[in-house]
């Protein structure tokens, strides 16, 4: 897989990360993580859609409590959970 998949709009929310080097499949964690962090309504219905609803809350459970922020969680646990 390409990073092509992961739209350019995910740039600016993965700044610390080889934008061209990701990979959805193998960086789905980071993706998720900083998407639920960072990324906006666009960010998650993306994340959403190529994922999974019940694979993103899967992510965000199996995540340490300081890996999100706290009403990025909660975001989360509404939307997914």
């Amino acid at each position: 897989m390409s990073q092509k998949e992961i739209p350019a709009y995910f740039r600016p929310i993965l700044w610390s990360y080889n934008f061209e080097k990701l990979d959805p499949q193998k960086n789905e964690r980071d993706i998720v993580l900083n998407t639920i962090n960072y990324g906006n309504l666009i960010h998650w219905f993306w994340i959403s859609q190529k994922y999974g609803k019940k694979e993103v809350w899967q992510t965000v459970k199996q995540s340490r409590p300081s890996e999100l922020r706290s009403g990025a969680r909660r975001l989360a646990e509404i939307l997914f959970g």
